[in-house]
C-alpha cells in the first residue's frame, strides 16, 4: 500500500543518512589525506600511509554513497539500475570482509593474496590520461578486481560459514553470478525490461518491479549496517558501533526489514 511503502521509503532515507555520517565520524579518526604534487597534472588526494583501516573506510564510503544513488534511483523506478549499484555494494562488502581478517589476525596469519591485496590496491597511480593510454596500448593494467574474486569468497566462507562454508561460498557466488548478469546486460536482464500493454522495452524505469528491488535495497543497507559496526569496532569508536548495532536491532523489527 502506498502509505506502508512511503513509511518504508523514509526509514530506508533515515538510515542511509546515519551511515553517511557515520562515515563522516570514521574518516575524522583516520585523520586528512595529503594533498601532492599541487598545481600540477598529477594533483591528488592520499593517505601518508594507507593500511587495512584506510581501506575499510575508503569501502563504506562507497557504500554510503552507493547506497543514496540507489535509492534515488529507486524512487524514479529504474530497478534494473539498482540492481547495478548493489552489485558493486556487494563487492565494498567483500572487500570489508576480506581485509578484516588482517586486522583481527594480523599480518603473520593471512594468506599472501589478502596482504598483496592492499599492497596492490594502495598502489598510487598518478599517471596522466596520456601516460594511462600508452600502458592500455601495451595492455598493462594496475589492478584486476576479477582476479581475486574467488578468494574473497573463500575468506567469506571461512568467517562466516560456520559448520558448512562451502554452501555460504556458493550461496555468495550465485548472488554475483545474478547481479553481474545486469551489470554486465545479460540477456535475461534485459528482457526483463520489455513488457506491459502494449508490450515494449521500459527505458524509463519499471514500477513493477519497485517494491521487489525497494526490498533488495533494504537488504543491502542491512549488508552496510553490519560492516559499518564492525569498522567502527575495528577503530576504536565503541560509541558509533553500540549505535549502528541498536540502529540495526531498529532496522530489523521495522517494515523496511519485514516487509518483501
Amino acid at each position: 500500500e502506498p502509505q506502508i511503502e512511503a513509511r518504508i521509503i523514509s526509514i530506508l532515507v533515515g538510515i542511509i543518512k546515519m551511515l553517511s555520517m557515520a562515515a563522516g565520524t570514521m574518516s575524522d579518526m583516520i585523520g586528512k589525506p595529503q594533498f601532492l604534487d599541487a598545481d600540477t597534472r598529477r594533483a591528488r588526494f592520499r593517505y601518508e600511509k594507507p593500511d587495512a583501516y584506510v581501506f575499510q573506510l575508503l569501502m563504506c564510503v562507497r557504500i554510503a554513497s552507493g547506497l543514496r544513488a540507489a535509492l534515488i534511483l529507486l524512487r524514479e523506478n529504474h530497478t534494473t539500475e539498482v540492481g547495478v549499484i548493489l552489485r558493486t555494494i556487494d563487492d565494498f562488502v567483500s572487500q570489508i570482509n576480506f581485509v578484516d581478517e588482517l586486522i583481527e589476525k594480523g599480518e603473520a596469519n593471512v594468506t599472501s593474496s589478502q596482504k598483496d591485496f592492499l599492497d596492490r590496491y594502495f598502489h598510487d597511480d598518478d599517471r596522466i590520461t596520456e601516460e594511462m593510454l600508452r600502458d592500455a596500448a601495451k595492455n598493462q593494467r594496475k589492478f584486476n578486481y576479477n582476479a581475486g574474486r574467488q578468494k574473497m569468497q573463500a575468506a567469506e566462507a571461512r568467517v562466516f560459514g560456520g559448520d558448512d562454508p562451502h554452501y555460504l561460498k556458493t550461496l555468495v557466488k550465485t548472488i554475483d553470478d545474478t547481479l553481474s548478469g545486469v551489470v554486465h546486460g545479460e540477456y535475461s536482464s534485459v528482457m526483463e525490461m520489455y513488457g506491459g500493454v502494449p508490450p515494449s522495452f521500459h527505458t524509463e524505469g519499471i514500477p513493477a518491479r519497485f517494491s521487489e528491488y525497494r526490498h533488495f535495497l533494504g537488504l543491502h543497507i542491512y549488508m552496510g549496517l553490519n560492516v559499518f559496526f564492525k569498522v567502527a569496532y575495528n577503530l576504536g569508536h565503541r560509541e558509533l558501533a553500540h549505535h549502528l548495532r541498536v540502529l540495526r536491532q531498529e532496522f530489523e523489527a521495522s517494515p523496511a526489514y519485514t516487509a518483501s
